[in-house]
């Protein structure tokens, strides 16, 4: 059973179908749009990270929805696109954002790339760590593991909040 085709309705779990999920992700998107709790801060774009383990990526996006209270989970995933150049997952990436922006708990989110690898990056935050993890079981994430080459796709779970992993933070 994948949390991303259940959901809790007064402590029960109660299926829900993958279409579903994203329809609604779908509209709450356009709600939170309509009122305006969406911001595509361009501040962090170009800055390069250096995660924990040395590798360096470049913010190419960055998405913030407001919410009530700080984030408690951070959600980092890296994967290399099979079948696609590093532009074109780039262009290609705005499309599931569209229902990422509505899903439960979503909260901001880093989109990087490391251009000598083509290893792409994605660092989430999410209001809870069950929202996270319910997004690392989710059809987005299936989706994305499909789409990369075979064995390239790593993801995490912190208590982090969005804080970006690292030290490094050069423009």
């Amino acid at each position: 059973m994948s949390l991303d085709s259940h959901a809790l309705h007064h402590g029960r779990q109660v299926h829900q179908r993958p279409l579903t999920v994203i329809l609604r992700a779908l509209a709450r998107t356009v709600f939170l749009l309509l009122m305006g709790r969406v911001r595509f801060p361009r501040s962090e774009i170009g800055r390069v990270l250096t995660m924990d383990d040395g590798a360096q990526f470049v913010v190419f996006r960055h998405v913030r929805v407001r919410g009530r209270g700080d984030p408690a989970a951070q959600f980092i995933v890296r994967f290399t696109p099979a079948h696609m150049s590093v532009r074109q997952n780039i262009r290609f990436s705005l499309l599931p954002m569209l229902a990422l922006l509505g899903m439960h708990g979503f909260r901001e989110k880093f989109w990087c790339v490391n251009e000598e690898t083509g290893m792409c990056q994605g660092i989430y935050a999410w209001q809870t760590p069950a929202d996270a993890a319910a997004y690392a079981e989710s059809i987005a994430l299936r989706f994305m593991t499909r789409r990369s080459v075979e064995g390239s796709v790593w993801c995490q779970i912190t208590d982090r909040g969005i804080t970006p992993p690292g030290v490094g933070t050069e423009r």
